[in-house]
């Protein structure tokens, strides 16, 4: 099935020289880093990694790397679902995102088991996220102890708001570090929350290789225009939970609307060979070429679409992340310990134990979501899952 051969595992050494060519190990600091990613550009040649017949792949914005239109998303992974995450590979996809505390801890172990044998982690590029809402943790050696390498390729930094976005320059002192210790290769803005706005500023900021965005097609279309301006700046787009909105399409036409409107890969979580064949498919037949949206591509009264407007709350409760978890994870996927793991890395103060019912949050939204008896629900359900 193989079209090519992998390319042998970039280890730290390797690494650290080909930073070192580019200049971004020189201790030049963060102007460097804001500016010299075009350089980095420029002087890498494009990575190619287990690609196969039949997979469409694509550069992934500054970082190079020439990924597949589908990438494997490991929040649902264990030991017992490892098979589908290898037909996926199997079938080309060559990047895997995963994050310390998705199943509870297993999945990063079940990860660690198939990148120990060193042919697979020729296979893969491994994006690491780093804390919900807190950004990079200030030392992964255990994280990367238990993936069985010695560095990961995209480390993603989990910012919640664009003022912390445009301000993050502790997080890129942190990936300065990984960087040159040869532990970390490109910095990936990951935002779920007032996603246009994170987006902008995630652009504006000028230091992140990709983005990783909750893109679905109830927004995508008013995204359009900030997904093209990423394009023109050359900062690669991994669209998330692609099926928040399940009233308008499955996999066919998430992946025929999201991939010509200029997203570079869109991830999935897929724990059985029969979903990684639909995705497969979804993905090879969509239009490649970019073009503009239909005006169809709207979403409904009642979806959340992530704009942030409820942000602000008086009282301090987190209302997109309790919406966004619960109508997603809970609601439309099923996955009910995934959802309270979310909810339960709230601080007990941003749940509904502190809403005084003013009904600001309903009044102010757009698209007349019931705040109010979601964020009841979510506690009554999730608080007794957890």
């Amino acid at each position: 099935m193989s079209s090519n051969k992998p390319s042998r595992s970039l280890n730290r050494r390797e690494f650290l020289g080909r930073v070192s060519g580019a200049a971004l190990a020189s201790g030049a600091g963060l102007a460097l880093v804001h500016k010299g990613v075009d350089a980095l550009s420029a002087e890498t040649k494009l990575e190619r990694r287990n690609e196969q017949s039949g997979m469409i792949y694509k550069p992934f914005g500054k970082t190079n790397l020439n990924v597949s239109r589908l990438s494997y998303g490991c929040i649902q992974l264990t030991d017992d679902r490892l098979p589908a995450m290898e037909t996926a590979i199997e079938r080309g996809v060559n990047l895997v995102h995963i994050a310390r505390g998705y199943t509870g801890g297993q999945a990063i172990v079940a990860l660690g088991k198939f990148l120990k044998t060193p042919s697979n982690r020729d296979k893969v590029w491994v994006a690491l996220k780093g804390e919900q809402g807190r950004g990079l943790p200030s030392n992964i050696d255990d994280q990367l102890k238990i993936l069985n390498t010695d560095h990961v390729d995209i480390i993603c930094s989990p910012i919640f708001g664009p003022d912390q976005i445009r301000k993050s320059e502790q997080d890129v002192k942190k990936f300065e570090a990984f960087q040159k210790a040869g532990k970390a290769r490109f910095l990936n803005l990951t935002t779920h929350e007032n996603v246009q706005q994170g987006m902008e500023a995630g652009l504006e900021a000028g230091w992140f290789t990709s983005i990783l965005a909750t893109i679905d097609l109830g927004i995508v279309a008013p995204l359009q225009p900030t997904i093209q301006k990423a394009n023109q700046q050359n900062v690669g787009i991994m669209a998330m939970k692609t099926e928040r909105n399940k009233k308008a399409g499955g996999p066919d036409k998430i992946a025929a609307t999201l991939l010509p409107a200029g997203v570079t890969t869109i991830l999935r979580s897929l724990t059985t060979g029969p979903q990684v064949d639909t995705w497969f498919n979804a993905v090879t037949k969509a239009p490649q070429a970019m073009v503009a949206l239909a005006v169809d591509h709207q979403a409904a009264a009642g979806d959340c679409t992530l704009c942030g407007l409820c942000e602000g709350c008086p009282n301090g409760v987190a209302i997109q992340s309790i919406v966004r978890d619960y109508t997603y994870y809970y609601e439309q996927q099923g996955l009910a310990e995934i959802a309270a793991e979310r909810y339960a890395e709230l601080h007990p103060k941003q749940t509904v134990v502190s809403c005084k019912d003013c009904g600001r949050c309903e009044l102010i939204c757009p698209m007349e979501v019931p705040v109010r008896r979601i964020i009841r629900e979510a506690h009554a359900r999730l608080s007794a899952t957890a």
